[in-house]
């Protein structure tokens, strides 16, 4: 009895050495993941640095305008393109009066599609260009 005893400490021994053994070289394991993880970690750190440095550098005012004057051509705004609210009336922002609109300006918009080209682009001009859309207010100057 004695001997069957001692034969299954044993046995329990090994097993235990074996799963210690198995515990071990997966710490390790993970711990050289968490080395690598902290080694990206560092590397997106210096890459986001560097992409914060680029967009600063590219949002600087005086480069926008520049852009602005060289690509957009846009002219200062009239006087008769500025409104006050106490001009404005609900009808201007009705949203499916405008939707009406901008669904009539699509076929003949599509119908007119062309490439831009250097010979179709129009030359520059003094007018300016306004953009709207389905929220903006549309009032024409009369109103």
């Amino acid at each position: 009895m004695l001997r069957f005893v001692n034969i299954c400490l044993v046995l329990g021994l090994v097993a235990l050495a074996y799963v210690i053994y198995q515990v071990k070289y997966e710490a390790r394991a993970l711990d050289a993941e968490i080395a690598q993880l902290k080694k990206d970690i560092e590397t997106e750190r210096d890459g986001v640095a560097v992409l914060r440095a680029e967009w600063s550098l590219l949002n600087r005012p005086e480069r926008i305008e520049r852009l602005a004057e060289k690509y957009l051509k846009l002219a200062p705004a009239r006087p008769s393109q500025l409104v006050t609210l106490a001009t404005l009336k609900d009808s201007n922002f009705e949203r499916s009066s405008l939707a009406a609109k901008e669904e009539a300006a699509k076929p003949a918009a599509a119908a007119k599609t062309v490439a831009a080209t250097p010979e179709t682009v129009p030359p520059k001009t003094k007018t300016p260009i306004l953009a709207t859309s389905a929220w903006s207010a549309t009032v024409s100057p009369g109103e």
